[in-house]
């Protein structure tokens, strides 16, 4: 999501809580700074309604409900940073059209000064929520939960198995709200200590690692008997092939963006609209509607906004025809291609402060960095064959959907999966993916900054 740095201070009402934002200095979560501030609204802070935590838990959520619903929508919300607003309004947008007897939609809210607690939601429809784009009042009903680490995988999973205990259905939607920093290199010009992952908490100091995500999906499959239908990440730069193929194995989709995601995210109202007009639609069908509604919202905004959605089962075969590639491109012949495809392939990159570019999230599109690589090459080359294998297998049995809101025309030559590419020198941390342990990437990037490297 993009950014803005917040001033939050706690004031409690007899009804509700508030919280006011202003201007503050750089936060934990600036792992994803460099993205487009969000204006100041005047000099005067503005509000934010939030829900009071009730004295007693309501009625909707102290039991199980008895009948199986066709979906389950949970998102876990991490506004302890400077995202408060876009929290805020992302619950309004779902108030907008709420819960069902085919959908439950549930959500865990935290915000930067909640003394440490979050609530937990069953979203109800609430007509006057999110009116010509103000923040409203939060209606549904919710139940506080005292020390909550919301950059914690396992409280991610505990809110999880907690709305499927609550509100059991056929199939999940698990969604991951927070900055996301596919992988970040940190250290200046070396690139030393990557740091990976999303739901950054500036009051716990805790963010859920990549691995992390599995390791939440996991423990969700055990406890509901079933994988998550589609994970999906409202977050900046996740939809990395090293991340997808983390959670391969617990989600059937996953839903993420290459790009930053604008700070409104997901469009929730008009996304869930469309489920519950539809409630037995298939996961593949969600997936794509993610990724539809998010281009309807941001195409002619003037904002460069991707979003894909990945069939996991796509992935094991992925590496093999990557592996294929690699073999073929990894060769003192091709050097120079590579070299020259990588500066102008497309880029997700940001520094962390603004111009700054000694802190870089870099990641590139593959199947662009592919195509450029074969544009150099003879068209009867090994290369160019592999290359065009390759293309064509995540156009057509990996990535099921692709949209591209482009302000900036080369973000029309996005293909839906972005992966890591080093600055000047190798960061060994990313040998620690499984990624890397099934595929030749990281032989090609050892490969792509020292020549005598041999591929395994």
């Amino acid at each position: 999501m993009k950014r803005n740095t917040f001033l939050i201070i706690l004031a409690l009402a007899t009804t509700a809580l508030t919280i006011h934002v202003g201007a503050q200095g750089i936060s934990f979560d600036d792992v994803q700074s460099g993205l487009e501030n969000i204006k100041a609204a005047g000099s005067s802070p503005a509000v934010l309604p939030v829900p009071a935590a009730p004295v007693a838990a309501p009625a909707a959520l102290s039991a199980p409900a008895a009948a199986e619903r066709e979906w389950l929508v949970l998102v876990f919300i991490n506004g302890r940073n400077n995202l408060a607003r876009a929290a805020v309004k992302d619950v309004n947008e779902m108030e907008m059209v709420g819960s069902t007897d085919k959908v439950a939609v549930t959500a865990e809210l935290g915000l930067l000064q909640d003394r440490g607690n979050s609530s937990r939601l069953y979203i109800q429809k609430d007509t006057t929520a999110g009116a010509n784009n103000k923040l409203g009042a939060i209606v549904s009903p919710a139940v506080q939960v005292p020390g909550a680490d919301m950059g914690s995988w396992k409280h991610f999973a505990k809110f999880a198995k907690w709305s499927y205990s609550r509100y059991p259905a056929k199939k999940v939607l698990a969604i991951l709200w927070n900055h996301g920093s596919g992988r970040i290199d940190i250290g200046g010009a070396d690139n030393t200590g990557a740091e990976l992952g999303i739901a950054y908490d500036d009051l716990t100091r805790n963010f859920i690692r990549n691995k992390q995500i599995a390791l939440a999906l996991k423990e969700i499959e055990r406890s509901i008997g079933k994988k998550v239908s589609i994970y999906a990440s409202d977050a900046c730069l996740m939809q990395m092939a090293s991340v997808a193929y983390e959670i391969k194995d617990n989600a059937d989709f996953i839903v993420g963006s290459e790009e930053n995601i604008p700070n409104d995210g997901f469009p929730y109202d008009t996304i869930l609209t469309a489920l519950t007009a539809d409630p037995g639609m298939e996961a593949e069908a969600l997936s794509k509607i993610l990724v539809e509604k998010y281009y309807d919202f941001y195409n002619g905004s003037g904002k460069n906004a991707t979003l894909s959605a990945i069939k996991s089962s796509g992935l094991a075969g992925f590496t093999e025809v990557l592996n294929a590639w690699v073999k073929a491109a990894a060769i003192s012949a091709h050097r120079k291609k590579a070299l020259e495809a990588e500066q102008s392939a497309l880029s997700f990159e940001k520094g962390y402060n603004g111009n700054d570019t000694s802190y870089k999230a870099r990641s590139k599109d593959l199947a662009d960095f592919v195509d450029l690589v074969g544009q150099k090459a003879d068209k009867t080359s090994k290369v160019y064959a592999k290359g065009e294998a390759l293309k064509n297998f995540i156009d057509t049995k990996l990535v099921i959907a692709n949209k591209v809101a482009a302000a900036d025309p080369k973000y029309n030559r996005s293909r839906g999966l972005a992966v890591y590419f080093p600055k000047l020198i190798y960061d060994s941390s990313y040998d620690e993916n499984i990624f890397s342990r099934d595929s030749l990437w990281d032989d090609f990037l050892k490969w792509k900054l020292d020549p005598s490297y041999k591929i395994r």
